[in-house]
């Protein structure tokens, strides 16, 4: 299927034109597809997604358990890397008009920025108007260092921010206590203070486990 990405591609296989592709496409006879990229699940992996879906099921027998928590009270996190800055940008001008001038030291190396997003499920009154929207915040991996040397820039020992490049467990758990933890107590909403906030993350290595977060935590 590599050799056919692209209409030009899957003419020659054929040995037809390119306008005969497309009144294929046109007909139907022929349809794009795209192959995401799978995650590589052991069995093991398999049967603790399975049961922590059962365990979101409300019931106390099988048959019972018909209806699956709402998770209102679950809060969503995730890291993302972004770029600073992409090696070409793609834009539509008028005529005359000169594209913007962006340089970097080099194309090769651009930095990037890791975020930890968290979010919850929004919030509807019995009118259906959002009450909340769910969204906590987005905080950035990084930390602060007072410079060693004076330059043009700036002076000796002026504080300067810089990336996190290695993210832990050691730096997941400071996000969760210095960040996410007090953002979701300023702004999860008055009327459900009393009821257990639980912090749902995905299984990557460099998250923090259960038990030595709430230790951590407590």
């Amino acid at each position: 299927m590599s050799n056919r990405s692209c209409q030009r591609d899957l003419a020659t296989m054929l040995g037809i034109s390119k306008s005969t592709v497309q009144r294929m496409a046109k007909r139907g006879d022929i349809r794009p597809h795209s192959n995401a990229l799978k995650p590589a699940l052991t069995p093991t992996d398999k049967k603790e997604r399975l049961r922590w879906c059962l365990s979101k099921l409300i019931g106390d027998s099988p048959g019972t358990k018909r209806v699956y928590q709402s998770m209102y009270n679950t809060v969503m996190i995730d890291e993302k890397w972004f770029s600073l800055t992409k090696k070409s940008q793609m834009a539509y001008l008028e005529k005359g008009e000169k594209g913007a001038h962006i340089f970097a030291q080099s194309s090769k190396f651009i930095y990037k920025f890791m975020f930890n997003g968290a979010v919850a499920k929004p919030w509807y009154n019995a009118q259906k108007e959002c009450i909340w929207d769910g969204r906590i915040d987005i905080f950035p991996f990084k930390y602060e260092e007072p410079t060693q040397r004076k330059s043009k820039y700036r002076k000796k020992g002026e504080m300067v921010t810089k990336v996190v490049e290695r993210i832990n467990r050691d730096e997941s758990r400071k996000m969760l206590i210095q960040n996410i933890i007090p953002a979701i107590m300023a702004k999860w909403p008055n009327t459900d203070h009393h009821n257990t906030i639980y912090i749902q993350q995905d299984s990557a290595k460099a998250h923090t486990a259960i038990r030595s977060s709430m230790e951590t935590i407590l």
